[in-house]
């Protein structure tokens, strides 16, 4: 950026330079109006001249620093392309062991589901074993109770 600013600068200060320097020779130099007709064409003709090298020298420097723009762009973008894979792949890794880390945490979740499951199934039947065993026991305790008093003993 500063390049170009400081070759507008240097045009600009050349062209105010030279209109400058014309008017100081039109006002020092005693000369006949077409003497001085003449040297005012040949500044200007000088100065149309020297624009227009600078106009091309300008052209020349903006044209090598679009080259260097598109250049340094392309190794950027090349560099952020490369990098973005390298992120990608490691969210890809990451996700992955991720994945099995919760895959592991569910086995292991159904696992011990599975076994409570398995222990509480094996209470309620030991449970109901007790109440089948508690009632028979019970059934006999009142069948000796409602016998006739001569015939339990």
């Amino acid at each position: 950026m500063a390049d170009g600013r400081d070759g507008r600068d240097f045009l600009i200060g050349v062209l105010i330079g030279s209109a400058i320097g014309a008017a100081c020779a039109l006002l020092y130099a005693p000369q006949s109006g077409i003497e001085t007709r003449a040297q005012l064409k040949d500044k200007a003709t000088e100065a149309k001249d020297r624009t227009a090298e600078l106009a091309a020298q300008a052209r020349e420097r903006a044209a090598e620093l679009a080259t260097q723009v598109q250049s340094r762009a392309g190794d950027i973008k090349s560099q952020v392309q490369t990098r973005a894979g390298e992120v990608t792949q490691t969210v890809q890794a990451k996700a992955g062991e991720l994945t099995h880390s919760v895959q592991e945490a569910t086995d292991r979740v159904r696992s011990t589901v599975e076994h409570q499951k398995e222990a509480v199934i094996t209470a309620v039947e030991a449970g109901k074993q007790a109440y089948r065993e508690k009632q028979a026991e019970l059934q006999q305790d009142v069948a000796k109770d409602t016998l006739p008093a001569g015939e339990g003993a």
